[in-house]
Order: structure tokens, then sequence, then C-alpha cells
């Protein structure tokens, strides 16, 4: 067996190397259902009278087998198997071992944990499953609760993630970050430390705005206390010696992770075909809807930056995102960005995922303009701000 990742050093002073683990990955979302309820889910199309506009969920009801052997056969070398809820699927076993028998490098799991008894986790491991993230929101049992919309939930999923780890499968935590758990990063990242000592990493998410997310838009949280609270956050990572991720696809902009940019790969920006390969559909879906303010054109690192979520600036404004000043630490950690240095032809293709003349930038810094399109988000914005 290969060393698994959770076990090579980890040096938060290193900068994360861009090839670690890379191979190029496609997603099987094997059904849309899951038993949590999470207000902030984009994967909850099932739910919505149109179609889903992240081209993946649309192969939910494929041919499962045909769809992971034709994307071995296009070279794909990672799968992930994702929801909803997966392991609630009635084939979720055969699949992974189908998965395995191609020959993919790597099976991720995307699940909840709620069914992470330690005979399925067991019987998920022996099957193909390598990877695992798993969805825990908040370390407070009562915060858990009200993320999920369950009751009792909590320690199954605690003992689940500590069974997979126990299993020699790599866990890896994804943390949305909202309303109701943006004050409790620092305490989150300790939990994590203590009770996880084996896990890979956290990962650490915004909300997108789609599906169920977009009729909860009251619980996103403002930026300037995501940028307070995430700070202390990833300082806390650094001091205990926990890996993190900044996801650069659905988490934050650079200018969030002051002092820590040198642990956040760009490469699903700046290369997007390393990761996803040449189906770059998703990607696009996601990248299209966000936008740049007037102030980002001074920043060291827009040629490499989508921006953020217009649906977010459009309800609660443009605080919290700030230029980030060019400095030789980040001239040397990101040369290719480096406009003192690259003329500006050699940067203008970074960002390829774009339709020509779509608008990426934000006109001003107003938002009399624009429309309140979210009843939900409207007596937030009020209360938020």
């Amino acid at each position: 067996m290969e060393q698994s990742t959770r076990d090579r050093a980890y040096d938060p002073q290193k900068p994360r190397d861009a090839n670690e683990d890379r191979l190029e990955s496609q997603t099987a979302r094997i059904l849309l259902e899951c038993n949590f309820r999470c207000p902030f889910c984009f994967a909850a199309w099932h739910e919505e009278k149109e179609k889903p506009s992240d081209a993946v969920m649309n192969t939910a009801g494929k041919d499962w087998r045909g769809y992971m052997q034709k994307m071995r056969e296009r070279g794909y070398e990672r799968l992930t198997i994702s929801g909803g809820e997966p392991t609630i699927h009635p084939d979720i076993l055969p699949l992974v071992r189908f998965a395995k028998s191609l020959g993919f490098k790597s099976i991720e799991l995307q699940t909840n944990a709620s069914m992470a008894t330690a005979d399925n986790v067991r019987k998920l491991a022996k099957a193909g499953v390598t990877d695992t993230l798993v969805s825990l929101h908040s370390h407070r049992e009562d915060v858990f609760d009200r993320i999920t919309v369950t009751e009792g939930v909590f320690d199954t999923v605690v003992k689940g993630i500590k069974l997979f780890i126990a299993e020699g499968v790599n866990v890896m935590l994804s943390h949305v970050i909202i309303k109701w758990n943006v004050e409790d990063l620092v305490e989150y990242v300790r939990f994590c430390k203590r009770e996880f000592p084996g896990m890979r990493e956290i990962l650490f998410f915004s909300m997108q705005p789609e599906a169920r997310a977009r009729k909860n838009m009251h619980i996103w949280p403002h930026l300037p206390r995501v940028k307070e609270n995430f700070a202390a956050a990833l300082d806390e990572c650094v001091k205990l010696g926990v890996e993190f991720r900044v996801d650069s696809q659905e988490g934050y902009p650079m200018c969030f992770v002051t002092g820590h940019e040198h642990r956040v790969d760009l490469h699903d920006i700046t290369d997007p075909e390393g990761t996803f390969g040449k189906d770059l559909s998703a990607f696009r879906v996601i990248e299209r809807k966000k936008v740049k303010l007037p102030r980002c054109k001074d920043c060291f690192f827009e040629p490499a930056c989508y921006g953020f979520w217009e649906g977010y600036f459009m309800l609660f404004g443009h605080d919290g995102i700030e230029p980030v000043a060019r400095t030789e630490r980040l001239a040397q950690l990101f040369p290719e960005l480096d406009r003192e240095r690259a003329p500006d032809e050699e940067s203008a293709d970074i960002l390829r995922v774009r339709k020509k003349n779509q608008h990426t930038w934000l006109e001003g810094e107003t938002l009399e303009r624009f429309p309140m399109p979210w009843r939900e988000g409207k007596k937030a914005a009020q209360e938020i701000l």
C-alpha cells in the first residue's frame, strides 16, 4: 500500500506542493437524496423544478458502471463518489468495488458519516475507498443538529471519522462557513486536532448559491466577520500543526488568507485541466457566477482570481474584499502572477474558462442598481449589516 498522505511530514511554513497527489479527477454524483437537510446544500436539486446548473449533477441516474469505465478510458485517475449522501445508495459497495477494478489510483467518498458504523467503514475500505471527505460543519452538537436538521447523530459522525482513520483511509473534513458557525472556527480547529489526530486536513468552504442554499441566503455570514475569524482559525492551524486547504474554486479569495498564501494551491484555477481533465463544464458553471470589484484591479492575485459570488454582493455589499499588495515574498511564491516582472500579455490567458465578453466586473461600489432577488435574504441583510 502506498504511504498514507496523513503520515507524510507537514510543515506549515512550506509552500503546498502543487503536484502532490494531483490527479485528474471526475465526480460520480450517484444520487441527490440525503438523510441530512443542511440549509446551504448546493446539490439538493431534487427539490427544485429547474434542472441543475452543474453539469456533473445532470448525471444522476446514469449507468454508473459505464460512466466510470468511460472516465477511466479517458485517463482520469481519481474518482470522487458523491451525492446527496452516497452511502444510502443500495449499490454503494458494488460501485466502489467496480471503480477499484478499473484501476483508479484514488477513490474518494464524500459523505456525512452518518452511516459510518465499524462494519460499514470496514467494508468501504476493503471495497476500495482510499480517501473520504466528511462533512463536519460544527464541533458543537447543538449547532450540528441545527445545521443538519437531525438529532442524536453527532456522536455517530465523530466515531465514524475515527473509524475511517483507523482503517487507513485518508480523512479530510469539509467545513462550510455560515452565520451559525463563523464565530467558532478556532475552537473547531482545536476540536479536530484533539479528536482526529490522524486526519489529513480541513477544507474550508464558502456557501455556494445553488439549490437549497439559494433559498437560505440569510445564513451567509458577513464577509468581515468571516475574515476576522478565518484568519484566527488559520493561525491556530499553523500553531497546532493542522493541515488545511482553502478551496480556490469554492472557497474564499486570496485576500482572506493573508500570511498563509503559500498553503493555497491556485492550480485549480490556473491549470484546471490538471485537476478536472478536459471536461471543465462544472468548473465553468461555478466560476461564471463570480465577479470582481473595481478595487480588485490593484490586487496582486487579480490575474488568478475569479472574485466572489455575485449573489453575495447583491445582498450584503462589498465589505471584506480588499486588494492584496505586492510584496517580494508573494512575488517569489507566485512569480507567474508578478506583473512587475511579467508583461500583461503573459498573464492575460490565465483565467481560461470565461466566455467571450462575459460580465466579470461590477461597475461600481454601490448597491443601488441591484434588485433584491431573495426574500429570505432581504430581512437577513438588514440583520447582518
